[in-house]
């Protein structure tokens, strides 16, 4: 529930699984995320993506959460 990793190696990966989770990486990195829905009284696992940080489209060190299907910049 809302956890977050961090990788700072090189070719490394931060995975949050998790629901409400977010990741961050160094350019090279890799970030792995689950998105969540809550339905019926339960939460269900609805995705999981990886995508690299290549420092455009996916910025270093910035927190990212897996939202409709989309890395989406989290600002908390």
């Amino acid at each position: 529930d809302r956890s977050a990793a961090t990788n700072t190696g090189k070719e490394g990966c931060a995975i949050s699984l998790g629901i409400e989770g977010r990741a961050r990486g160094e350019k090279g990195c890799w970030l792995t995320l689950a998105e969540w829905q809550y339905r019926d009284s339960n939460w269900y696992r609805i995705d999981v993506k990886t995508i690299k940080v290549d420092g455009k489209k996916i910025e270093a060190n910035t927190f990212y959460s897996l939202r409709n299907g989309k890395f989406t910049k989290n600002n908390s």
